[in-house]
């Protein structure tokens, strides 16, 4: 099943005109799929059961898509026990999460779901301003709409202040005012960002990794830590992000080719620091020798030196 929504996905992606790369043979990774498409970046994770994200890679797929200047989106088929629904929005560890079908509506079609899904059943956002100008244009008070919707003053005014309500409260306040009143969920600006921590921790890398790390901060990067992804950090120069790998494992190549695969979709700056010089040359990835950042003093100079290898 995790198979066919991942082709679903790159199918519906590739319909839209969006330059896509697939992250599938690459572990850990707090996503699956990257697309783009003019200004618009999309990090996807694709899960049969959305259950089984856990926190800790949430917290990365978000750091990640602050950095990169992204929107995360987890899609799925289930929740727990339960087939999620088309044209509705779920919500894990802050993340939207829909299914194919309302994946292929927003993509494809450009349409934005409308219902949320909460403890307690399906909700919607209200537009204050529309709910107001739509009592006011049929000439009801405050209490005149309560009365006829059979609810309290509050409530209605909570509406009029952009609150949300029940899906079944909704379609009787569009009923009574004969206006669409429900504002659409922004997909792409789903997730608060400013409430995503920055990972600055070396506790979980290996000593040659962590002092890699060090010798990126004494230069004057700022470093972001990441556990799952195709890249090990990511460093930030005037806030333009440099992908970076950094583990010294047995088939660098490969791992260095999948970085390269996201920088070319974001068009990003990519690069692997190695101990030992490598066999081959990556497309897109300049490989730095480990010993090469003792000569580097500004970060300035670090995006000039892996200008010059690029070129060369």
């Amino acid at each position: 099943m995790f198979t066919a929504i991942v082709e679903s996905a790159l199918k519906i992606l590739s319909k839209a005109g969006f330059k896509v790369t697939d992250l599938v043979e690459t572990k850990p990774r707090c996503f699956d799929i990257i697309a783009r498409k003019d200004d618009i970046v999309l990090l996807i994770k694709v899960l049969y059961n959305v259950d089984s994200l856990k926190q800790e890679m949430a917290s990365d797929m978000k750091l990640v898509a602050k950095i990169l200047n992204a929107s995360p989106i987890v899609v799925g088929e289930k929740f727990k026990t339960d087939y999620l629904e088309r044209g509705v929005v779920y919500n894990r560890y802050g993340l939207p999460v829909i299914n194919t079908a309302t994946f292929y509506d927003f993509v494809v079609e450009g349409i934005l779901p409308m219902v949320y899904s909460a403890p307690g059943g399906y909700y919607v956002k209200l537009d204050r301003k529309k709910v107001k100008e739509a009592r006011e244009k049929r000439g009801l008070t405050i209490g005149t709409l309560a009365r006829m919707l059979g609810v309290s003053r509050r409530i209605i005014k909570k509406y009029e202040e952009g609150g949300d309500t029940s899906l079944e409260n909704a379609v009787k306040l569009e009923e009574v005012l004969g206006e669409y009143v429900v504002k659409e969920i922004d997909l792409l600006n789903f997730v608060e960002f400013d409430e995503v921590k920055e990972k600055k921790s070396i506790e979980n890398l290996e000593k040659g990794e962590a002092e890699i790390v060090e010798q990126l901060r004494e230069i004057g990067l700022n470093v972001h830590t990441v556990k799952h992804a195709p890249f090990d950090i990511v460093s930030e120069v005037d806030k333009d992000p440099i992908l970076t790998g950094i583990k010294q494992v047995r088939e660098i190549e490969k791992r260095a080719a999948m970085i390269g695969k996201v920088s070319e979709v974001i068009s990003a700056k990519a690069t692997y620091i190695v101990e030992k010089k490598v066999k081959k040359d990556v497309n897109s990835v300049v490989f730095l020798m480990k010993d090469e950042l003792l000569c580097i003093s500004s970060p300035k100079d670090l995006v000039s030196l892996i200008k010059e290898k690029y070129e060369n």
